[in-house]
């Protein structure tokens, strides 16, 4: 009797711990958790999303600044957004100061520079440029109520303005060695210039001309083109001189986006011009 008391409880216990463990097992939510770091979540017939890191001066309206949103915004944003698009790629823009923008480049804080950057041959020994995909100058751009400065030789004796380690420091300081300037003032970012000119303390300031358009069109009051034609710079991409495999792959997406009028819409969009067609 005992016995066959003790057998009816033990099928009692398994017969409650298979129920328990069927419970168990319908009540188990499926696992959320990221996949491993390096997994891709895109179909396998898809190229594995990277990043594109791009250095940028982001002081520079209307080629890169911050809006009155905070977002970063400009005609080399749009574009370099685009060719991560083309690329397959998530682009992570890191601003850095335009001093020390080319140290940052050569020690790997970001792949490349699209930040409006002058295609130099001086430059041209240190850094490997892409194609170039805008047309640009430096020009003059003086107070609205100017009308002695016309010609170089009309800086003799004028207070100047530029933004430092740029393209247009190397021009003023031609200017300056052969037409003295009274003084020859260096600012961390372009925008500054444009403020001190229009209280009053400088007389000229030499810039890209791609910015100069945009302070000119939007402040008519304050600033204007002294008329004064310096020597085209087309502005391209920069990278280290090691990779020349990135610039492999972007270089036929700059093409591209000249081709089918990519480039000439973020050109309208941010000059109300072309710049595109003309680059050389």
């Amino acid at each position: 009797m005992k016995r066959r008391i003790f057998m009816i409880v033990v099928a009692a216990v398994l017969v409650f711990g298979m129920l328990l463990g069927c419970t168990a097992t319908t009540n188990t939510p499926k696992s959320t958790a990221a996949p491993t770091t390096g997994q891709s979540s895109l179909p396998s017939s898809q190229p594995t999303q990277g990043v594109l890191k791009v250095g940028i001066d982001d002081t520079y309206p209307p080629m890169e600044f911050t809006d009155e949103s905070g977002n970063t915004v400009g005609f080399d944003i749009d574009m370099a957004n685009e060719i991560g698009k083309r690329l397959n790629m998530k682009v992570e823009f890191i601003p850095t100061v335009w001093e020390g923008i080319f140290a940052a480049l050569d020690s790997d804080k970001f792949d490349c520079i699209i930040s409006s950057l002058s295609i130099t041959d001086e430059r041209k020994k240190t850094i490997l440029f892409s194609q170039p995909y805008i047309a640009n100058a430096q020009v003059i751009v003086v107070p609205t109520s100017n009308e002695t400065i016309k010609v170089p030789a009309d800086l003799a004796g004028k207070k100047v303005g530029v933004q430092s380690g740029t393209t247009a420091q190397a021009s003023g300081e031609k200017f300056n060695a052969t037409t003295p300037f009274e003084s020859f003032d260096t600012y961390p970012s372009v925008v500054s210039p444009f403020e001190d000119m229009k209280i009053g303390r400088l007389d000229a300031i030499i810039v890209d001309g791609v910015v100069a358009l945009d302070y000119v069109n939007k402040y008519p009051n304050d600033y204007k083109f002294s008329g004064i034609k310096l020597d085209p710079e087309p502005i391209g991409i920069g990278f280290k001189l090691s990779n020349t495999a990135l610039k492999d792959k972007i270089d036929p997406l700059i093409t591209a986006m000249k081709k089918d009028g990519t480039l000439v819409a973020f050109s309208q969009k941010w000059f109300k011009d072309d710049f595109i067609t003309s680059v050389k």
